[in-house]
């Protein structure tokens, strides 16, 4: 059976040798190299998916920080607008209340006013009712009657008048 393979047992053994050979240099130089660069790719997917975890653990750690922030601001600017109206009605009660207030006295004044006319009305008037009535006496005597005497029944018809 040798005769037909043409095969020899010293080329058989070389032929294993050179294999053997061959797969130790391979090993050696490529399969190592290889694996090496495997597990170095696997050590960097790995870290990358630890950096990629701590960086959303990171964001989502942000993320409530920044809602919690969000949620101080708007407490904060609730509590500044309601203090802004709370002043607001405190500054529209008070201009209310002063506005009465000056009303109020322009109404006391003006009502003062009407009591000062009114009293320089009347003794205008009860003035003018004196002359009036001198005249009218003068011409129903027919006589004169002197400055003296005029003050007189000026001042005697004035008190009449006053208390009438």
């Amino acid at each position: 059976m040798e005769d037909i393979l043409h095969l020899s047992w010293q080329v058989l053994v070389a032929q294993a040798v050179a294999f053997a050979i061959l797969v130790w240099v391979l090993g050696k130089f490529l399969f190592r190299p290889i694996q090496g660069i495997l597990a170095a790719r696997q050590e960097e997917v790995r870290s990358t998916l630890e950096q990629a975890a701590a960086d959303r653990r990171a964001m989502e750690q942000s993320r409530r920080e920044y809602e919690q922030r969000l949620a101080t601001i708007e407490a904060e600017a609730r509590e500044r607008i309601q203090g802004a109206l709370k002043e607001a009605q405190a500054l529209k009660d008070e201009v209310i209340a002063s506005a009465h207030a000056d009303a109020e006295r322009i109404v006391r004044r003006g009502e003062e006013e009407i009591r000062r006319e009114k009293q320089k009305a009347l003794v205008e008037l009860r003035e003018q009712v004196a002359d009036l009535a001198v005249a009218a006496a003068g011409k129903i005597l027919g006589s004169a009657i002197d400055d003296r005497q005029h003050r007189s029944l000026i001042q005697d018809f004035v008190s009449k008048v006053g208390t009438s």
